[in-house]
């Protein structure tokens, strides 16, 4: 991890192409050990939000579903940790605009298979209760070429149709925020830091104009500028002072547009990137599979909630919260057979597409 006693101004004027290659920026060769613990800690969040607040609406806790109330904000984690991986992938690797194309090739890679085999997955499901379950038309009446296209596309912001998975719409957001990086990323990450700065006060102030909430990388833009705060620490171009005061700046930004809790969840998971250097073994487990679980966690979840209240009937909150826990480990079990057939099998696909 950085020397983070290093002279300030020594940090400032390196290059950051050159700090990049240094083995003192780096944990594990590209390895960031904290990141899969905070990814299993933001796809559990939001399994156990959905899970306790109507997902499975036999199972619904009044108690529980107030303890989980804020389980949505495991979304901002991982808009969090975007913003500092994605660029972290680029740095030191003399990325060009002119390589775009490549570079959003490896993206596509590893995002899109899975989320395509989910959304089959889910629309197998929908036909299933509609034609064979209970004989109506409840799940598919809104299908269409156009929705299913656009679904694909994660383009679903910009029309009248709707999500087949509705975790699906952080997906759009998160190619958003990729083709930014494409774009931006040396006037983000190889000038001063003033560029940084002004550059993300700009996306959050475009939030404002007219037209502008399709685009929803504008309003969470400031969550992934933390995580790109982050970044700029880890590859030692902050001091401890201009860290803190960059955090504190795009902290309140996300107070202002989003809430007061997704700025207390960013700021303790930009920190926590660069403070956390152990791994912790459940959640480590749990973080490389957290996209399967967090694409598939509804699937399995409803899946399993109808298989079970046939069983154990839930005449009771004990029994409920016992079947909710059923499902969250089906949900893991589940997600780790999608990860090793999968996930894995693009994700050494796309590890082998050279930007």
């Amino acid at each position: 991890m950085p020397n983070y006693s290093s002279s300030s101004v020594t940090l400032m004027s390196t290059p950051p192409t050159a700090l990049s290659t240094s083995s003192k920026t780096v944990s594990k060769g590209s390895y960031v050990v904290g990141l899969d613990a905070l990814r299993a800690i933001a796809a559990l969040t939001v399994c156990f939000f959905h899970y306790t607040n109507g997902m499975l609406p036999k199972l619904v806790v009044p108690t529980a579903k107030a303890v989980f109330s804020q389980g949505s904000l495991g979304v901002d984690i991982f808009f969090v940790i975007s913003g500092f991986i994605i660029p972290y992938s680029l740095v030191g690797k003399g990325y060009e605009v002119g390589r775009i194309l490549s570079y959003l090739k490896k993206r596509i890679l590893r995002i899109n298979p899975p989320a395509y085999a989910c959304i089959l997955l889910t629309l197998s499901q929908a036909f299933l209760i509609d034609f064979v379950i209970q004989h109506n038309n409840h799940y598919t009446k809104h299908l269409s070429w156009g929705g299913f296209i656009n679904n694909l596309l994660f383009t679903i912001p910009f029309t009248n149709y709707l999500w087949i998975n509705g975790v699906f719409w952080t997906l759009a957001i998160e190619f958003q925020f990729y083709l930014f990086i494409g774009l931006l990323f040396n006037s983000l990450f190889a000038r001063s830091i003033g560029w940084f700065a002004v550059i993300y006060l700009v996306v959050a102030g475009a939030f404002l104009l007219p037209h502008a909430a399709s685009i929803g990388f504008l309003q969470y833009g400031s969550m992934f500028a933390l995580g790109g705060v982050a970044l700029l620490k880890q590859q030692q171009r902050l001091t401890w002072l201009s860290y803190l005061a960059l955090i504190l700046l795009f902290g309140g930004v996300a107070c202002w547009q989003i809430s007061f809790y997704a700025a207390l969840v960013g700021v303790g998971t930009a920190v926590s990137i660069i403070t956390l250097t152990f791994k912790i073994p459940g959640l480590s487990f749990l973080g490389k599979l957290s996209y399967s679980l967090y694409l598939m966690h509804g699937l399995i979840g409803t899946t399993a909630e109808f298989v079970l209240i046939k069983l154990l009937h839930p005449t009771s909150d004990a029994r409920k919260l016992l079947l909710t826990a059923i499902c969250v480990c089906l949900a893991i079990g589940g997600s780790y057979v999608f990860y090793r057939l999968i996930e894995q099998p693009f994700m050494r696909l796309a590890a082998q597409n050279r930007r």
